[in-house]
């Protein structure tokens, strides 16, 4: 280790690179004492240390766990071996999820449109419900919101609610349909090639008009008999 005459009289604490630690399960670091602070400093970038219980690396692997290998029994592990314990922070996280879960839940239990809200909200994630009964439905919702409660609030509160259950609709009734892998409308109107672009296409105002048609076209009794029979030849023109 090369130290000017200034550091080394500094009366700091220098830590060499070649430098080697044993860390085990347990190890702490009191990061209000300088030698602990400036040697946790020195190795908390290491490979073999995640900085929590659950990081991931950059494609999405789990440090600790690794990510399951599905044509194959074998559990391929992670490339830590230790991570960082912050009790605080492992507190703080699970009264937050549990905060979480209580909104998602209270959405589902208030539901301003009662049952068939509920069914809408199934709908929107993916369970046609048509035929269950309400605490079928209710508990769907519930098991989401226990596991994944983002999905319940972003379904309750998200802006393109409506548009996605007109395309959910619009799809059942054939009125949008999947041609080359490409969603389409009417002959030769394409949409987007997913459900999001879709959705970023019934947004844009120069395509008001035709998403009217859409409408008029997927639900027909909210319309009256002219703007129906002008839908359709709207439709056939293009």
């Amino acid at each position: 280790m090369i130290l000017t005459d200034e550091e080394r009289n500094s009366g700091k604490y220098f830590i060499a690179e070649n430098e080697t630690f044993t860390i085990e399960d347990g190890t702490t670091f009191n990061l209000n004492d300088e030698y602990q602070a400036k040697e946790w400093e020195a190795i908390k970038h290491c490979p073999l240390i995640a900085e929590d219980r659950y990081a991931k690396d950059a494609k999405g692997n789990y440090l600790i766990d690794g990510t399951p290998n599905k044509n194959s029994k074998v559990q391929r592990y992670g490339v830590a071996e230790l991570y960082v314990y912050k009790p605080d922070a492992e507190v703080n996280k699970r009264v937050s999820t549990r905060k979480l879960r209580n909104k998602a839940e209270n959405f589902i239990l208030t539901d301003d449109r009662g049952f068939e809200g509920l069914l809408t909200k199934a709908k929107l994630l993916g369970k046609k419900m048509v035929n269950a009964s309400a605490a079928d439905v209710e508990d769907f919702l519930l098991r989401i919101a226990e596991k994944d409660p983002q999905r319940i609030i972003d379904v309750y509160t998200g802006s393109d609610t409506n548009l996605r259950l007109l395309l959910i609709d619009a799809r059942d009734k054939n009125v949008i349909y999947v041609k080359d892998k490409v969603f389409m409308y009417a002959d030769n109107i394409s949409l987007g090639a997913t459900d999001s672009a879709v959705i970023t296409w019934m947004k844009q105002p120069r395509n008001q008009k035709l998403l009217s048609l859409i409408k008029k076209d997927t639900y027909p009794d909210l319309y009256p008999a002219e703007d129906i029979a002008e839908s359709t030849n709207k439709k056939d023109k293009k």
